[in-house]
């Protein structure tokens, strides 16, 4: 795998965003993927894209996306982790 990037597109105050980085996080460990998470009301394109579907993961490398919510399975299966 070349680059394991994930992005969390997320805001602030959103409680489903928080569980759903604590749901990744704890998926992650000891993974190669890295998780950053992105606020969408810092840019307006992203805002108006996600403001009714966050939390959303990205994968970056294929570019398929999860919208929440989403079970562990379905991460685990997006990341390869099966």
């Amino acid at each position: 795998m070349s680059q394991a990037q994930l992005l969390l597109f997320s805001r602030a105050d959103c409680h489903l965003c928080d569980q759903a980085e604590i749901l990744i996080n704890a998926l992650l460990i000891g993974s190669p993927w890295q998780l950053t998470k992105v606020d969408i009301d810092n840019d307006p394109a992203l805002q108006q894209r996600y403001q009714t579907s966050i939390p959303v993961l990205l994968r970056c490398d294929n570019q398929q996306a999860l919208n929440w919510p989403f079970p562990q399975s379905r991460v685990r299966s997006l990341l390869d982790l099966d």
